[in-house]
């Protein structure tokens, strides 16, 4: 969505700014061991070219990460951009001033007109839709109220609960294996294959929980994650299946290479612990501290939450001599011009389009409607103290656990010089087993280190996520009006000054319509999620709660009635020049109707032409009387 530029401030301002500060200082701290790194490549490459070239590729690695690391942070701390046009419209907008953004933000809106005209007739709200799953199910029994949060929040909290649900089915799971294994019913191969079961069950556990550290994406915006029991029957059934299928490769192994369980038993015990145990305690410490944080968030943002769904709702019959299209006119560039908000034009979600179906004898039906919404402005969530600390906390801990995660490859290009120095040491061939456990001792230590880092780096994701989603949370006020006119109306002639006397006359054309209008209001709570960058507001936006604003509505009524009252039926001459010209006809009539004797002398003339007219009849008469 494009941004458009207006001297009028809506009022939003970055939410993003002590974020940006912590993660620009990490990506400060990320771009020092980089440069580190570079420099003693550039010392190293001549004494060992090897050793050079793997710390320049770790550093230039670390350099670009560091580098779109503390670009982001920066970014994040900037200017806000916010146009006239943000926050993302509810639906498609029709108005004329947007038709260039409308376009644009259309993949974005979460509703169709249609579906707003069934929340505000029906009273409901169709953004609380059901969990789908079972795991799904279980996070909202868990968390009642989670029903009526934003769909990233919903999709955090699933994601939580799903990887707990998969972390305790996977111990149960290895509980079984670890008795299947080790009272033999896998064979002795499976006893002997039990150590690998410990690595994948941590390997799976570190990857479950970076999955849940997964940022939000814009899909997960505008739906909700359906988490089904597949997922966990697939835990259970690996996990059941793997002990058996270890054993038999296991076995088919040794019966191939002729090894004997001592001889596997005794190479085992030569390799260096895997530490498991150290693992599996730092994934629970990690998990355990994460789901806490996030929980105290959840619980605080689930207290704000209020579900309601009512409406304010008008519906009448008025029967006034004004034009049917005349309302429509006055609606729309008065009534609802009047309401905007920092004069941005209203959202027009279904256009003013008044039908007038006209029939014989002057009579007619008409109808219309539409659907408007008054420009969001920013409201406070007002979550406490509390709140914004242990969001703070979330950030913090979550970009500490950045720091180790770097230190982690920092040291981790070290150990893979190691190795790198060992296998050219025995010219890149490992041929006997003696050379196998040596190679295996060297690359262990590099494989903790990475497992560590990975680790750090998980939780971190999921903290800093946590923490971002918070941060990202807008909430606006708007007022979404409906209106629905129909009628009837009739046309009849008036006509005004015919008396004997009078000069002028205004003849009209009177409609006497029969007006049924059904307005319904509802003041609502939406909320988005921003993002920092070109997008940073074009998210879905999402009813949360729809309120009865009585006061509104009463006040559109008296705006159209009162326009209603004040019509003129009678047209009636408004032009100066047009004033005084009847004017001066009017004072013509009254002076020639008040001249002294001039209704005498016009009686006298009349009664002479009478009298003349009877002389000469009688004359005539006495002709034809002497005539033989």
């Amino acid at each position: 969505m494009a941004f458009d530029y207006g001297s009028i401030d809506l009022g939003l301002k970055n939410p993003f700014k002590t974020e940006g500060l912590v993660t620009a200082l990490r990506g400060g701290i990320q771009l020092v061991a980089a440069v580190f790194l570079l420099v003693s490549a550039a010392g190293s490459v001549k004494e060992d070219a090897l050793t050079g070239w793997v710390l320049a590729i770790f550093g230039v690695l670390l350099l670009i990460a560091g580098i779109k690391v503390i670009s982001g942070g920066i970014m994040a701390m900037l200017r806000y951009f916010v146009g006239r046009n943000h926050p993302t419209s509810l639906a498609r907008n029709f108005s004329k001033s947007e038709r260039s953004t409308s376009q644009e933000e259309m993949p974005y809106v979460g509703y169709t007109d249609r579906g707003l005209e069934e929340m505000l007739m029906g009273r409901k709200n169709a953004t609380f839709v059901e969990p789908k799953g079972l795991l799904a199910r279980i996070a909202h029994t868990v968390f009642p109220k989670l029903l009526f949060m934003p769909y990233p929040v919903r999709n955090m909290a699933q994601r939580l609960l799903g990887a707990w649900v998969r972390t305790i089915t996977a111990m149960i799971a290895f509980g079984f294996a670890a008795f299947v294994s080790l009272a033999g019913f896998a064979g002795e191969a499976g006893e002997l294959a039990f150590p690998v079961y410990t690595v994948l069950l941590t390997l799976y556990l570190i990857q479950v929980w970076r999955k849940a550290g997964t940022s939000i994406s814009r899909n997960a915006e505008q739906s909700i994650d359906s988490m089904g029991a597949g997922a966990l029957a697939k835990t259970v059934v690996f996990s059941l299946l793997l002990p058996v299928v270890v054993g038999l490769v296991f076995s088919w192994w040794m019966s191939s290479e002729s090894v004997t369980a001592s001889e596997v038993e005794v190479w085992f015990s030569a390799l260096p612990s895997f530490h498991a145990g150290l693992y599996l305690t730092g994934i629970a410490l990690g998990a355990l501290i994460s789901t806490a944080i996030s929980v105290l968030l959840l619980k605080k943002r689930l207290a704000k939450a209020n579900p309601v769904s009512e409406v304010s709702e008008l519906r009448e019959n008025w029967q006034e001599s004004v034009h049917p299209k005349e309302i429509f006119i006055n609606l729309d560039n008065l009534v609802m011009a009047n309401r905007r908000y920092k004069e941005v034009p209203n959202r027009v979600y279904r256009e003013l389009n008044p039908s007038l179906q006209e029939q014989v004898d002057g009579k007619g039906a008409f109808n219309g409607e539409m659907i408007q919404e008054i420009q969001p402005k920013v409201k406070d969530m007002e979550l406490g103290a509390s709140f914004g600390q242990f969001r703070f906390i979330s950030l913090l801990l979550g970009n500490l656990l950045f720091v180790g995660g770097i230190i982690a490859t920092f040291l981790l290009a070290y150990e893979v010089t190691e190795v790198a120095a060992f296998l050219r040491g025995i010219d890149y061939q490992v041929n006997t087993s003696a050379e196998l456990l040596a190679f295996a001792t060297v690359a262990v230590g590099a494989i903790h280190v990475f497992l560590i880092g990975y680790l750090l780096k998980a939780f971190a994701h999921l903290l800093a996520n946590v923490a971002h989603l918070f941060f990202a949370e807008i909430q606006f006020e708007s007022l979404l009006i409906y209106f629905k006119c129909e009628g009837t109306f009739t046309e009849s002639k008036i006509s005004t000054g015919t008396g004997i006397h009078d000069s002028t006359r205004s003849e009209n054309t009177l409609v006497r319509s029969s007006i049924t209008p059904w307005v319904i209001v509802s003041r609502l709570v939406t909320t988005t999620f921003a993002a920092t960058g070109m997008r940073n507001l074009e998210h879905p936006r999402h009813i949360l709660e729809m309120h009865r604003a009585d006061a509104e509505l009463e006040s559109i009524r008296n705006d159209v009635i009162d326009f209603l009252k004040d019509r003129e039926s009678i047209a009636s001459l408004t032009s100066k020049r047009d004033l005084g010209n009847a004017s001066q006809i009017h004072q013509l009539n009254e002076q020639t109707r008040a001249i002294p004797g001039s209704q005498e002398r016009l009686d006298e003339k009349q009664q002479t032409s009478d009298e003349e007219a009877a002389g000469y009849l009688r004359q005539e008469e006495d002709l034809n009387n002497d005539r033989p």
